[in-house]
Formats: structure tokens, C-alpha cells, sequence
């Protein structure tokens, strides 16, 4: 089933939407002078309009600027500089900067915006620059900043690269739940699966933060662990569940989880998650 939308979230969505249609037919230079504005969303929303936009003299400025002295100039600055069209030149100078405003920036909310960029330049250029990635999460897994370690995360997941696992590891077993969840979506969009991975998976079961323990219990359903089948029969016994709990029976393949299924058949009726699933665990059974 889909998860409601909060009040919360649609009023974020409706300001996006007002300050998208403020930029978008704005003028490169009015867009430029609203980097400088007190609402930093709406600055943040004129950065992404000149993202888009691209051209050099986009890429120029967002390069001078990450040595601005005001730190939401190099936000703004490593913020365009992850997604903007780019030469090999560019390229070049634009992951040095990201590079070095991740490890080296005394603004957390830089060294974040940094670290995301230089994951987005990554996944743009596929394998090209995952031993560079590499190198500089063996950094920010360790920084202070929550921000930076989901961020890093984050970068993690762009590419699969199995040397990724132990720095993902370190970030599952973070403090901090949600570095824990994106820690966790980054080894699940890459299927990895080790032990060590499982074993954190368990421990995510017991979190508070629904993303986290959400991701655990698909991992380890899919990596067939069955000591995630007591927790897909509670949260399949809610009054909201999730298409992908219940499709995920299926992948874990324990019997056991039928009469749950046929109960959830029964309070919402069927759909193809559902069908797929009973009709697995039913054939399964036929051959014990």
C-alpha cells in the first residue's frame, strides 16, 4: 500500500513548486543575484535553474565561487558544480574543487553538499572515478557531520564496487539513523552481501527510524535470511503495509509467512504483489 503524504510533505512540495516557477523564466543574470538571497531555498532552487542552464560562464562563476569567503556561496557553488554539463577540462578542475571542499571546508553544510556532488559526478562518469570516490570516503565516513556521513553514503551507492563494503559497514553501524538507512539503501541497490552485512541488517530491526528498519527488513528478505520472517509477519499485520514487504515474501521464501498473506488477501483483497507472492509460497509448500 502507498504511504500517506504528510501535511508537512505537501506543503514542502508546494513551495518547491513556487520557487521553481519564480526561476524558471528568469533571466541568467536576475538568477546569479538571487544566489545572494536570505531564503536559501529560493536561492537553492535559482542555483538549480543555472545547473540546468549550463554554459561556461555558469561553470566559471560556480568555480570561483567555492573559494568564496561566504559559505553559502561554496554551497551553492558545489551544488552546481554536480550536475552541470561539463568538458574534460572542466571536469577536471570541478572534482579537484569538490574534492577538496569535502575534506577541507569548515562548513559541514559545504563538506555535505560536496561530498553528494562529487557522487553525482561519479555516477554521470560511471567507473571512471570510483578509486578517487573511494579515497576520499575513507575520510568522510569519520567526519562529525551526520550530513556528511549520509551524505558519503549516498556517494557509495552511485556505482557498484565491492570495496565499497567495509566503509558502508562502518556507516551501518554509524550512530546516527539515518547515515544507518542510506548506509543500508546503498548496500541494497548494489546487492552486496557479506555476513557482516546481515548481521547489521538484524541489529537495523531494532531501530526507531522506519526508513532504516525498512531497508533491513527488504535486504534481508531478499538475501533469504530467515531471521527477518517474525517482523515481515507483524508489519504485514498492520492496518498500512507496503507493496514491497509483501512482495519481498516471495524472495525469502518461508511457508511460514502464508497465513499471514492470506490474511492481508483477505483485509485488502488482491493485487499482483500479493498474487505473485501466495502463488510462490504455495508452490514451495506443494513440494515439502
Amino acid at each position: 500500500m502507498m504511504m500517506v503524504r504528510s501535511a508537512y510533505d505537501k506543503k514542502k512540495d508546494d513551495i518547491h513548486f513556487e520557487y521553481w516557477q519564480r526561476c524558471r523564466y528568469l533571466p541568467e543574470d536576475k538568477l546569479i543575484a538571487l544566489l545572494d538571497h536570505d531564503n536559501f531555498k529560493l536561492s537553492l532552487e535559482a542555483a538549480a535553474s543555472l545547473q540546468l542552464r549550463g554554459g561556461s560562464k555558469i561553470i566559471r562563476l560556480a568555480q570561483m565561487d567555492s573559494f568564496s569567503n561566504r559559505y553559502k556561496r561554496r554551497v551553492l557553488a558545489a551544488f552546481i558544480l554536480g550536475q552541470i554539463k561539463l568538458n574534460a577540462k572542466e571536469e577536471k578542475i570541478s572534482l579537484k574543487i569538490l574534492y577538496d571542499l569535502a575534506l577541507n571546508d569548515q562548513s559541514a553544510i559545504v563538506r555535505s553538499y560536496a561530498v553528494s556532488s562529487f557522487g553525482h559526478r561519479c555516477e554521470k562518469a560511471k567507473k571512471k572515478y570510483a578509486d578517487t570516490l573511494l579515497s576520499l570516503a575513507q575520510s568522510t565516513v569519520l567526519d562529525k557531520s551526520v550530513m556528511v556521513r549520509v551524505n558519503t553514503a549516498f556517494a557509495l551507492s552511485v556505482f557498484k564496487n565491492r570495496a565499497s563494503i567495509p566503509l558502508l559497514i562502518k556507516l551501518l553501524k554509524d550512530t546516527h539513523s539515518e547515515v544507518k538507512n542510506w548506509a543500508a539503501f546503498a548496500v541494497n541497490v548494489n546487492n552486496y552481501d557479506t555476513p557482516e552485512i546481515r548481521n547489521c541488517f538484524v541489529l537495523l530491526l531494532d531501530e526507531k527510524n522506519f526508513e532504516a528498519r525498512f531497508e533491513a527488513i527488504i535486504g534481508l528478505a531478499k538475501r533469504q535470511d530467515k531471521r527477518v520472517t517474525q517482523i515481515l509477519i507483524h508489519e504485514l499485520s498492520q492496518e498500512r503495509i507496503y507493496d514491497e514487504m509483501v512482495e519481498v515474501t516471495a524472495y525469502l521464501g518461508d511457508v511460514s509467512l502464508l497465513p499471514t498473506l492470506y490474511q492481508v488477501k483477505d483485509k485488502f483483497g488482491t493485487f499482483k504483489e500479493l498474487n505473485t507472492s501466495i502463488k510462490v509460497l504455495e508452490h514451495l509448500k506443494s513440494k515439502l
